[in-house]
């Protein structure tokens, strides 16, 4: 799940305008579907030579057009894009909404996603899920320790479930297995695909619901096929999970 340079951008920071880009003329497109809220797409035509959608930090989105561009053309190419934009502003609001990590007895976190408290337990070797906590071994004394025992258990269990999901997916949808699977810390993505095949995956992934697991795993092997996200990929995802914006809203 990662973005492309031959998509639209979503901006980290708001656009400033300066005189020289101030819009001609704008209109609105309004994207609407029976099981999902209304889309609302500024149109702004613009001396430009290419179409381009923005997502703005407060979701505000723009479709930047070309002054003679025809309104039939705009509406394809917003519409050909929806799935890109739903899913950009659902990673919006995921990240608004993410509690910031605490690494000390107490704090919560969470696994599968159940969330648990961090318990200091002196009869212990290695963390343990015990009637609901998180059982730290007496080793794990300080934040910095805390967070490097809590993380390696994170990857253990990360690497064991996604290879056994990777393997029970691709039986299940008869998709490519990829050349290698991977774990690590990423900050904007819950998992990418190469273009040797081999597959990454977030960390933290381990912090969310099955479903969304199995969703995000899904996504990156649709990838192996459709390097893109373009309609045809979303097509092939729907194809073999029709419940797939569903199980994105449950990341968070």
């Amino acid at each position: 799940m990662k973005f492309h340079p031959c998509r639209p951008i979503a901006l980290a920071e708001p656009v400033r305008r300066p005189h020289s880009m101030v819009p001609i003329s704008s209109s609105v497109i309004v994207l609407e579907h029976q099981d999902l809220p209304p889309l609302t797409v500024k149109v702004v035509r613009r001396r430009r030579k290419r179409l381009s959608l923005v997502v703005e930090t407060d979701g505000l989105v723009e479709c930047r057009v070309p002054l003679r561009c025809a309104k039939q053309e705009i509406d394809l190419f917003v519409r050909s894009n929806e799935s890109w934009l739903r899913e950009v502003l659902a990673k919006q609001k995921r990240e608004r909404r993410r509690p910031r990590l605490r690494f000390e007895v107490g704090a919560e976190h969470y696994f599968l996603g159940q969330r648990y408290r961090l318990v200091q337990d002196y009869e212990i070797s290695s963390i343990k899920i015990v009637n609901g906590d998180l059982h730290l071994p007496a080793k794990a004394d300080s934040p910095g320790r805390i967070q490097t025992c809590l993380e390696g258990w994170y990857r253990r269990q990360a690497q064991r479930l996604i290879d056994y999901r990777v393997d029970r997916l691709c039986a299940q949808y008869d998709l490519q297995p990829p050349h290698q699977i991977k774990i690590r810390k990423m900050k904007a993505k819950w998992g990418s695909c190469s273009a040797s095949g081999g597959l990454c995956f977030n960390l933290w992934l381990i912090t969310q619901d099955l479903r969304a697991i199995d969703y995000v795993i899904v996504h990156e092997l649709c990838h192996l096929k459709h390097f893109d996200h373009s309609p045809a990929f979303y097509a092939y995802l729907g194809s073999m999970m029709p419940d797939w914006q569903h199980r994105q809203g449950l990341l968070v």
